[in-house]
C-alpha cells in the first residue's frame, strides 16, 4: 500500500495542534522539578543528542515567560555509545555487557569498526583488519592486535570522561540527567563508575529500568508516564506504541558523540557551555511545536492541562488506529543508528516478504510502529481487530484499585502572602502521590492562579476550586474533598506549613497500621509570626503538643488536642461522618474529631513534623488574623454550643449517651482549671501581694530563721544539760519539752500569733 506524503503545511499544524500541548505540559513538568534544586549542590544536564533540542525548546519556553535558563544548566557530551566507553576503565564488565545487550546479533566485526569509528579522520581513513566471530568478552581478552587497539582506546576515552565528568560536576554533589528517556541505561553505567556524585534522572518517560548484572538506575522520574505497559490510568503512556514519534521530535541533525578529547575538558573547566549547532533540514513538525510553545507557554497550569488532554486523545487515536493519512504524518522521519553505526531505520517495514517465511504478521511484530504496519498490512475491520489486539496486548491488566493518593486540600481566601508559602509547604514534600485541592473561598482568584503557575508542583496534581462568594471553612473543605478523589485526606490551612516527610511518614504509618487506627497525627511546632511590610516574620518557636503520645476520646472532649495540619485520615470516615458541619464558622475540626473518635482511633507519630502558625498584632478584619486570635474570639460561644449539642444529643442517641457524660466532665475540668489559673494573675495584681520575685525573697528569709531558732533552741537546751549535769540527749530533751509547750503557753499568758511575732521581731 503506497504511503501518502504530507504537505509541509500539514505537519506543521500536526506538531502544533498534537505534539506542541504534549511537549508543553512537559516543560511545565520539568520545569516544576528544576525549581526545585540547588544551583550550587546540583547540576542540571541535557544529554546530547536529544538534549540539544530538549534545552534549545526549554529556552523558548523560559523566554515566553521572561525567565532566563538556570546558571547550573549544562549540555553533557555523551551518548550510549560515550557511556560505554566513559565507564569502561572502572566497570569494564558493567560497561562491555551494556553495548552486548543493546547491539545482540550485531556481528563482532561491526562492533569493533564502531567503538573505533570516532579515531577516523577524513585524513586517515579507519583500517581494521576483518575480526573473527567471538564472544566480546573473549575477543578483548585475547591478545589480538586489534584487541589491544580497542583496550587502549576504551581506557584513553574512560580516563578523558572522567576528567571531562568531574569538570562539568565542579562542586555540585548531585547530577541531574535529562533525556527523553526510556529505561536509564545511562545514568546506571554512571551510578556504578562515578560513585562521587549521587546521579537522578528527569525523563519525558520511562518503560522500567534498566538492569544490567543484578544493577538496576536508582532514581528515575518519567515526567509523562512511567509504565512498562500501557496504563490507562497514565494516558500519555500511548507512546509506548510508538516511542519513535518522540524521538524523532527531539532529534537533532548533529552526530553522534562517540568520543571525548582534552578541549571538550577544558571547555567545562573555564564554564564554557557547548557551542553545537543542529545543521536544520527541514522539520515543519518540530517548527509547529516550537510556534505552540512561543504561543501558549504562558498558559495556566489549568489551561496547559487541558489542552494536553484534548491532543492526547486525538493523537492516541492516530498512534493506536491509525489509517494511512496517519501514517504519513507519524512516520515521516527515519530514526538514525547509534552506537557506533551508520545509516537510520524507518519506524515502518516495505509490506513485502524480506525472506521466503516473512509473513505480514511477522512485520507488524519486528516494526517499530506495530499498529502502523498493521495499517500497511490490513485494511478495513480486519486492520482494526489487529489494531486493538496489539493494545490488549501491551495494556496493564485490569487490577483492583489500591489507590492511596492523599487529597491536600487548601482554603483561602486573599492571603497571597500566607498561601504562597503553603504552596512551598506542599512542594517540598518527599511523597509525591497526591492531588493538591484549592479552595478559593469567595476571595480573588487571580492572585491564587498566579501562585500556582508559579509553584514548583505539577499542574496534573493541582485541583483549583472557586466560589464567588464565601461559603465558610467547613463548607470550604468538604467541597474540596467532594471534588477530589483519595483514600487519605488532610487539610493544609493556608497558613500552615509541612516538614518535607510530613506525608511520607503519615502515609507510610497508615499502611502500616491498617487494622489499627483510621488517622494519625503527628506533634506540631507552634510559630509566632507577624506581618510587617509585606513578609512574614518569624518571632519564635516552640513545642506545641510534645507531650501528646495518644488520641483519647475523653481528652478530646476536654479541648482539641492538634490542629488540622498535623491530621491525616482515611477518605471512609468523612464519609461516614458526612463531612465537617458546615452551620460551624469555628472549631468544626474539633468537632469534627469528636465524631471520628467515636467511630475510629487515631495513632500518634512522635515526631514535629507539622508547623501550626499564629500571628500577633492582627484585627478581626485583618484577612491574615487566625480565627482564634482575631477580636471578639467567637471560639468561646461556639464551645458552649458544640459542648450542648452532646449534651442535648445524648439524651436521645445512645451513640452520643457517652460522649455527652464525656462533655460535661470535661467542662467541669476545663472550669476548675480555668478558675485555678484565674487566681495566680489576681494574687500578682499591684496593691494585694508581692510579686513572684519579692514573695520568694520572703519565704526564704522565713527558711532562714527558722533554721536560726533551731539553732539556738538547740545552743539552750545544751547548756541547761551540761550546767545541771542531766544524762539527756539534746533532742530527747526538746521532743520532752515540746509535749509542754502547749500548757506553759497558756500559764504564761502567751499567744501563738504573739511569739510568733515576737519571734520574728527578735530575730530581725
Amino acid at each position: 500500500m503506497k504511503k501518502q506524503r504530507p504537505t509541509p503545511a500539514q505537519l506543521t499544524q500536526f506538531g502544533h495542534d498534537l505534539l506542541g500541548p504534549i511537549v508543553n505540559l512537559y516543560f511545565l513538568r520539568l520545569h516544576a522539578h528544576l525549581l526545585q534544586t540547588d544551583p550550587v549542590a546540583d547540576r542540571i544536564l541535557f544529554l546530547l543528542r536529544a538534549g540539544l533540542r530538549l534545552k534549545s525548546l526549554y529556552e523558548i519556553w523560559l523566554a515566553c515567560r521572561d525567565l532566563a535558563l538556570q546558571e547550573h544548566v549544562h549540555l553533557l557530551r555523551t551518548s550510549r555509545l560515550m557511556a560505554v566507553k566513559g565507564t569502561y576503565a572502572a566497570s569494564p564488565s558493567l560497561a562491555l555487557t551494556a553495548l552486548g545487550s543493546e547491539l545482540e546479533g550485531e556481528p563482532l566485526d561491526r562492533i569493533v569498526r564502531g567503538l573505533l569509528r570516532a579515531e577516523q579522520s577524513r585524513e586517515t581513513p579507519l583500517s581494521i583488519p576483518e575480526v573473527p566471530p567471538q564472544p566480546l568478552h573473549d575477543f578483548l581478552q585475547s591478545d589480538a592486535p586489534t584487541a589491544e587497539r580497542v583496550r587502549r582506546h576504551l581506557r584513553r576515552q574512560s580516563r578523558l570522561f572522567a576528567d571531562y565528568v568531574e569538570a562539568v560536576a565542579g562542586s555540585a554533589e548531585r547530577l541531574l540527567l535529562i533525556d527523553t528517556g526510556w529505561r536509564g541505561t545511562q545514568q546506571l553505567l554512571f551510578e556504578q563508575a562515578f560513585d562521587d556524585w549521587h546521579w537522578s534522572g528527569l525523563y519525558f518517560g520511562c518503560i522500567g529500568r534498566a538492569s544490567i548484572s543484578g544493577e538496576q538506575p536508582a532514581a528515575m522520574t518519567g515526567l509523562m508516564f512511567d509504565t512498562p505497559l500501557f496504563d490507562p490510568d497514565q494516558p500519555a503512556s500511548i507512546l509506548l506504541q510508538h516511542r519513535h514519534l518522540i524521538e524523532s521530535v527531539f532529534e537533532p541533525n548533529v552526530p553522534s558523540i562517540e568520543r571525548i578529547d582534552h578541549s571538550d575538558i577544558d571547555r567545562a573547566r573555564k564554564g564554557r557551555s557547548e557551542t553545537i549547532r543542529e545543521k536544520r533540514l527541514a522539520d515543519p513538525a518540530f517548527d509547529g511545536v516550537c510556534a505552540y510553545l512561543r504561543k501558549f507557554a504562558t498558559a495556566s497550569p489549568t489551561e496547559a492541562l487541558d489542552r494536553y488532554e484534548g491532543a492526547l486523545r486525538s493523537l492516541s487515536r492516530l498512534i493506536s488506529e491509525p489509517d494511512t493519512a496517519a501514517i504519513a504524518l507519524l512516520a515521516r522521519k527515519p530514526r538514525s543508528l547509534d552506537l557506533g553505526r551508520t545509516g537510520a531505520v524507518g519506524a515502518l517495514l516495505p509490506a513485502c516478504d524480506r525472506f521466503p517465511e516473512d509473513s505480514p504478521e511477522q512485520r507488524v511484530e519486528d516494526s517499530l510502529w506495530p499498529p502502523g504496519q498493521a495499517a500497511l498490512e490490513f485494511s478495513g475491520q480486519r486492520r482494526l481487530r489487529v489494531q486493538r489486539r496489539l493494545l490488549e496486548k501491551i495494556t496493564l491488566p485490569a487490577a483492583p484499585k489500591t489507590e492511596d493518593r492523599v487529597a491536600i486540600v487548601t482554603r483561602t481566601k486573599d492571603r497571597p502572602l500566607l498561601f504562597r508559602r503553603a504552596a512551598e509547604s506542599v512542594s517540598r514534600q518527599s511523597y509525591g502521590n497526591y492531588v493538591w485541592v484549592v479552595v478559593n473561598d469567595g476571595g480573588d482568584p487571580g492572585p491564587v492562579r498566579d501562585i500556582l503557575s508559579e509553584t514548583a508542583i505539577d499542574p496534573a496534581r493541582i485541583l483549583f476550586c472557586s466560589f464567588d462568594d464565601s461559603q465558610g471553612m467547613e463548607a470550604a473543605s468538604n467541597a474540596g474533598i467532594r471534588n477530589s478523589r483519595s483514600d487519605l485526606i488532610v487539610i493544609h490551612d493556608d497558613d500552615d506549613s509541612w516538614e518535607p516527610d510530613f506525608l511520607a511518614r503519615t502515609v507510610g504509618f497508615l499502611g502500616e497500621h491498617e487494622a489499627l487506627y483510621d488517622g494519625v497525627v503527628t506533634h506540631s511546632t507552634h510559630v509566632t509570626e507577624e506581618i510587617s511590610n509585606g513578609s512574614v516574620i518569624e518571632r519564635d518557636r516552640k513545642p506545641f503538643n510534645g507531650w501528646l503520645s495518644t488520641v483519647q476520646l475523653a481528652e478530646m472532649a476536654v479541648a482539641n488536642s492538634f490542629p488540622p495540619i498535623a491530621f491525616l485520615y482515611r477518605r471512609a470516615l468523612w464519609e461516614r461522618l458526612e463531612g465537617y458541619d458546615e452551620s460551624l464558622p469555628v472549631l468544626g475540626d474539633w468537632d469534627f474529631n469528636l465524631r471520628f473518635l467515636l467511630e475510629a482511633d487515631i495513632g500518634v507519630l512522635d515526631a514535629p513534623l507539622a508547623n501550626y502558625h499564629h500571628r500577633t498584632g492582627t484585627t478581626a478584619k485583618d484577612t491574615y488574623a487566625n480565627s482564634d486570635l482575631a477580636a471578639r474570639n467567637p471560639h468561646i460561644a461556639y464551645n458552649a454550643l458544640i459542648r450542648n449539642k452532646y449534651l442535648r444529643g445524648g439524651a436521645a442517641d445512645p451513640k452520643l449517651r457517652a460522649l455527652a457524660s464525656l462533655m460535661g466532665d470535661a467542662y467541669l475540668q476545663e472550669d476548675l482549671r480555668a478558675r485555678i489559673e484565674s487566681v495566680r494573675p489576681a494574687a500578682m495584681r499591684p496593691g494585694t501581694c508581692e510579686d513572684v520575685a519579692a514573695l520568694r525573697s520572703r519565704l526564704t528569709a522565713q527558711r532562714n530563721e527558722l533554721h536560726r531558732g533551731r539553732i539556738l533552741l538547740h545552743m539552750t537546751v545544751s547548756e541547761i544539760i551540761r550546767s545541771r549535769g542531766l544524762s539527756i540527749g539534746v533532742d530527747e530533751m526538746i521532743r520532752q519539752l515540746s509535749g509542754l509547750a502547749d500548757e506553759y503557753a497558756e500559764t504564761a499568758g502567751l499567744s501563738a500569733s504573739t511569739g510568733r511575732q515576737a519571734d520574728w521581731t527578735g530575730s530581725r
